[in-house]
């Protein structure tokens, strides 16, 4: 028994020391970053009018920029890190200014040298920054850093290579989609390709055959949010052959936003019964993003399917299909999916 006691008063008190000690921890560390904080604040104080000038557009003569490029040392480090920031939300002439006093400190030459650091931490803020800065010369070596171990200077690369929006890179980002082991994630690459323009049609026609289903199904999905109409032969393929059924869902949704008459009938083709309950849903969905009233026929019989969810995603997509969806309704009123399209639609009409 006293053995006992003694073994949970030690314990008790290992406990509480370890609690102590963390406590200690945090504070120290609060109060370093409070510190670290202040002094930051100190050493920026002068330069901060001139930095809000250049922000705010109202730098006409270039003279607040020019004061910038002066600072040195430690103000620099601060400063430079302070302009960094400012980048993700100023645009046009300001960022410009920005970004020559960036590249007068060395910042943005720094930063390709920091592409190769052995901290995956400078990786990554290195390559933000070149993307920041839209320094073009640096897209090769952003391309190769898709290639990178960690996953934070994957996406880092895959980001600077949107803001810089070169479509030479749109492949590479594509492919790295389904590297072996270092995927990029799709979200990442969707976001990064969204902003290369037009130049990648050809990159996501050729990226709706890749062996990759999470490649072709970003290919499928920026096809249909880009309305490449070029690719329509290979989002029918895909909706028909491919074995992913999430590829073929995608699929299904970007024809609906960029087909024409002519795939109401694969679309239709895809809402029988057979087919999985997801595409048949994304497919009755796209049939009233098309619009085309010949689908009115096929999408009247799923009024009464047993899936009332998909029956009531019909009778959404007839009442947007004017009079004549609305006419083909007629007859239907009582049924619970025509109830609950008609009032969803009243509620929207009114909060619009």
């Amino acid at each position: 028994m006293i053995v006992g006691a003694a073994l949970l008063v030690g314990a008790t008190v290992v406990i509480l020391g370890a609690c102590v000690l963390l406590i200690i921890a945090v504070v120290a560390v609060r109060a370093r970053r409070h510190s670290r904080n202040q002094r930051d604040e100190m050493l920026l104080s002068p330069l901060r009018q001139p930095l809000i000038t250049v922000a705010a557009g109202e730098d006409d003569d270039g003279t607040a920029a020019e004061e910038l490029t002066w600072a040195t040392g430690v103000s620099r480090t601060v400063l430079d890190r302070n302009i960094a920031e400012m980048l993700t939300k100023v645009r046009g002439v300001p960022a410009e200014q920005l970004v020559h006093v960036l590249e007068v400190h060395g910042a943005v030459d720094a930063a390709v040298d920091d592409l190769t650091s052995r901290s995956t931490v400078k990786r990554a803020r290195a390559a933000q920054l070149l993307g920041l800065a839209r320094a073009e010369r640096t897209v090769p070596l952003l391309v190769e850093a898709l290639g990178d171990e960690s996953v934070e200077v994957r996406n880092s690369a895959a980001y600077a290579l949107g803001l810089i929006g070169d479509p030479v890179a749109a492949g590479p980002v594509l492919a790295a989609i389904g590297a072996p082991e270092r995927g990029l994630p799709a979200a990442t690459a969707a976001e990064a390709l969204q902003s290369m323009g037009v130049g990648i049609s050809g990159v996501l026609r050729d990226g709706m055959a890749d062996p990759n289903a999470r490649t072709r199904m970003v290919a499928a999905h920026l096809s249909g949010e880009r309305s490449f109409t070029r690719g329509l032969p290979e989002l029918r393929r895909l909706l028909d052959f491919d074995p992913d059924l999430t590829v073929r869902e995608t699929s299904a949704v970007a024809i609906g936003r960029l087909g024409r008459g002519e795939d109401v009938g694969i679309l239709v083709s895809h809402t029988a019964s057979s087919e999985p309950l997801a595409l048949r849903r994304a497919c009755v969905v796209a049939l009233g993003e098309l619009g085309e009233t010949e689908a009115i026929p096929a999408l009247v019989l799923l009024l009464g399917d047993a899936d009332p969810r998909l029956a009531e995603l019909a009778a959404t997509a007839l009442l947007t299909m004017g009079p004549d969806g609305r006419h083909a309704l007629a007859g239907h009123d009582d049924e619970p999916a025509v109830r609950t399209a008609r009032l969803l639609a009243s509620l929207q009409k009114a909060s619009a």
